[in-house]
This record gives C-alpha cells, sequence and structure tokens, in this order.
C-alpha cells in the first residue's frame, strides 16, 4: 500500500511518501531498516533488538530513498485478545522528521495510521490499539486528531494498562482504541 507525501504540508521534511507491506514482500526495505544507526535514541534497544519477521506489517516513512520513519502492526497472541492488533507499535522517526509543535497528526502519520488499519482490516482483526507510555494529554490530543482525521473513533482512558509483561513498568501504557 502507498500513499504519496503531501508535497503540499511544509513542516521539516514532513512530505513523506508512506509505504506498507508485509515482511516477506520487501526484503530490499528489510534490509535499509536493518542497517539504521539509533545510537541517539533514548531507548535504543527497543530498536536495535526488533526480529522485523514478528510483525504482521510495516510502515516506512520515505523522503528521497531514504527511511525517515517506521512502525509496525503486531499481534502478540500471549497478550492481546484474539482479535486486537497494536498498530503504531515501535514508531520511530529520524530527527529530521521531528519537530515539536502544536500538529501532532501529521499528514504521514495519518497515513500511515489509514494504511495499518487496513491491513489490520484485512487480517480479521476486529479492534486496534495505539498505546505509549509517557504523556497522557499527548495521547488524549492524539485520540482527538486522529478520530477528526481518519474514519476511525478512537476512545481514550486516562488510566495506564498493561500491553506487556505486567512486572516490566514500561509495559504499563496509556492506550487509545478503535474498532475496525
Amino acid at each position: 500500500m502507498f500513499t504519496p507525501g503531501d508535497k503540499n504540508y511544509k513542516n521539516k521534511n514532513s512530505g513523506c511518501d508512506v509505504l506498507t507491506f508485509e515482511t516477506h514482500e520487501r526484503p530490499d526495505i528489510l534490509r535499509k531498516l536493518k542497517k539504521i544507526k539509533f545510537g541517539s535514541e533514548r531507548v535504543v534497544s527497543n530498536y536495535e533488538t526488533i526480529n522485523w519477521f514478528d510483525f504482521e506489517c510495516i510502515t516506512v516513512l520515505l523522503k528521497d530513498d531514504e527511511i525517515l520513519g517506521f512502525s509496525s502492526v503486531w499481534h502478540r497472541e500471549e497478550f492481546y485478545e484474539p482479535d486486537k492488533v497494536r498498530i503504531l507499535n515501535r514508531y520511530w522517526e529520524h530527527d529530521k522528521l521531528r519537530k515539536a509543535g502544536v500538529t501532532i497528526a501529521r499528514p504521514h502519520l495519518v497515513a500511515m495510521v489509514n494504511h495499518q488499519i487496513t491491513y489490520s482490516k484485512q487480517l480479521g482483526f476486529k479492534k486496534a490499539f495505539i498505546s505509549r507510555e509517557k504523556n497522557s494529554s499527548f495521547m488524549s490530543h492524539l485520540m482527538k486528531e486522529l478520530s477528526k482525521k481518519t474514519d476511525s473513533y478512537w476512545d481514550y482512558k486516562d488510566e495506564k494498562v498493561c500491553v506487556c509483561n505486567e512486572d516490566n513498568p514500561s509495559c504499563w501504557q496509556y492506550i487509545g482504541t478503535t474498532n475496525l
């Protein structure tokens, strides 16, 4: 699935093309993803230990053939209900793309969410969620923006829930959920 970047959106390299694929479809992009250096990332281990073949699909943000971001769709049967999937999993943006500001749901993020919802539906999932460990006000605002800018309604409750190992404090996160 491919969405060209919004060339009219002028916000620090945000005119990214958005491409979503199943892992077996694009070994060329998987090779590029494996070469990304995350040395400046606060949680570098979250990215360097990724097994790309664990995911239902991967979405990349491309600008002039350079990967400026990615995320995945992931169903973890040991933690999620059978019909529930996590989208925007392991979301990462290159410093070239990051910009503090009031626009949370930039066009490339909205396209990424739309792609991943479409894939999730095709795979038979009935619910999708987005999670974030910190900043409940950001999550609340993001859910409102995604409800406005996508064809989905996002429900958000200001309480952390466990998304993986309950003994790991970072697995308790704020989540927004939508029915597919």
